[in-house]
């Protein structure tokens, strides 16, 4: 009908919870929502992964498609594409009688709302023409010339998002955990990148900092750290050193043999329950991102930190005092050292979202402040595959610039929230796309 709102005002009103929570089908059954689902910008269903309760019995688990009359699932050929089998409701303005049958022959559910319940819903911008220019192989490309502060922004936005989702479950673990035991798991996960953050997390587990530094503080100086090698590469399989794994960690063959030697002396406690050398991804990893290579550096850490108060204070006493917490980190780590951006992304994803959860459980406001003026200064690393392919997306081949640790974390987070599963119409690239061609949102 002429007068039917646009079908995105109806996916409008459903994505921001304006329809009711339950319903009833045409055919008599009882629908509640339980969840709405993903908006997917047009590929496939409008709403994937939504999860619905029948007549109070049966949670079905599937698609949700919007239409403004029921005829339009076969007017746009849903019939015949194997993409909507997995329909399980069809929410519609108008019922006409027609049938929405999916490819697999299966009858889809139809519901009937009220078209008044979207009388107040605030459609400015919100036109099918407007979200056309966004979505496809770069989205924003015109504006990252014209404006790209306004991308910088959306970035940050994102990135603290995801720097609050970190936090969040930080906060959890250090309800179970001392701090310097969640700090420690950060820093491993750190060291370990993406191909060894599994066994570097289980090693943080399996050997607690509390019981390292207890057990360094009871050597002199300069046997702390083949103590620490040796308690580190141990409990994570690695002993005996190969030539090759003792060249990777910058050992030498008397340095090893050390190593080796205070493992047999002190690591009985682990003799038998080592990791699987198999868990650790070694072939096609770069040199400096070998696990052996990383394990020496947190074996220095740990004991470069011990003199400072150990590693909780070591790492925390430069964020209070608004010190600069990459070369802390570094110098703690050297030798061999762990690199400018791998110091980058620890401190941005391990070590800031930690103060913040800290200070938010104990009530510290001084180190939440701290964390939080360290997060805008803290420089970006160097370009990974995941931030290279977000930037891509955002602005092509015309870069922002400035966009430091925050921004980069902004495109982490872009890229697994909202690229990848497609939810454009919830993204703030995509809002700023709209708002650029003249319209509010």
């Amino acid at each position: 009908m002429a007068n039917d709102p646009p079908e995105i005002a109806v996916s409008l009103a459903w994505h921001l919870g304006k329809l009711p929570a339950s319903f009833t089908t045409t055919d008599g059954r009882r629908v509640e929502v339980i969840h709405r689902g993903t908006w997917s910008h047009g590929l496939g269903p409008d709403f994937a992964d939504a999860m619905l309760l029948f007549d109070r019995r049966e949670v079905r688990t599937g698609a949700v498609e919007i239409h403004t009359a029921s005829r339009g699932w076969s007017d746009h050929d849903h019939h015949l594409d194997p993409r909507y089998t997995s329909v399980e409701l069809h929410v519609v303005l108008r019922d006409d009688g027609s049938v929405a049958r999916r490819a697999d022959g299966a009858v889809v559910p139809v519901v009937v709302v009220d078209r008044r319940l979207l009388d107040d819903l605030d459609l400015t911008g919100w036109t099918a023409s407007a979200w056309t220019s966004f979505g496809g192989t770069v989205c924003a490309a015109d504006l990252a010339e014209s404006d790209p502060s306004a991308l910088r922004t959306a970035l940050f936005r994102l990135g603290d998002v995801r720097l609050a989702a970190r936090g969040a479950g930080l906060e959890a673990r250090l309800t179970s955990l001392p701090p310097a035991e969640v700090l420690w798991g950060e820093v491993l996960d750190g060291l370990g990148f993406s191909a060894n953050r599994e066994p570097m997390r289980a090693l943080a587990r399996a050997l607690p900092i509390a019981l390292m530094e207890e057990r360094l503080t009871l050597e002199p100086p300069t046997a702390r750290l083949p103590l620490a090698r040796g308690l580190l590469f141990g409990a994570a399989g690695f002993l005996p050193l190969s030539p090759t794994d003792a060249a990777l960690a910058g050992l030498e063959p008397s340095s090893a043999a050390l190593a080796e030697e205070a493992w047999r002396r002190a690591g009985s406690a682990w003799f038998g329950r080592e990791i699987e050398p198999t868990a650790w991804t070694r072939a096609r990893v770069r040199p400096a991102n070998h696990p052996a290579a990383r394990l020496a550096a947190g074996a220095t850490l740990v004991v470069n930190a011990l003199p400072r108060g150990g590693l909780l204070s070591a790492l925390l006493d430069p964020l209070h005092h608004r010190g600069d917490l990459l070369a802390q980190l570094a110098d703690l780590a050297s030798p061999p050292g762990i690199g400018a951006d791998r110091a980058s992304d620890i401190v941005a994803s391990g070590l800031i979202p930690f103060a913040l959860a800290l200070g938010e459980q104990s009530g510290d406001r001084a180190l939440v402040d701290a964390a939080s003026s360290a997060w805008e200064r803290l420089p970006g690393s160097g370009a990974n595959a995941v931030t290279r392919r977000a930037l891509r997306q955002v602005s092509g081949d015309r870069p922002l610039g400035r966009l430091g640790a925050r921004g980069l974390q902004g495109l982490q987070h872009l890229d697994a929230a909202l690229c990848g599963p497609r939810r454009c119409y919830e993204c703030p690239i995509a809002h700023a796309v709209v708002r650029h061609g003249g319209t509010i949102l």
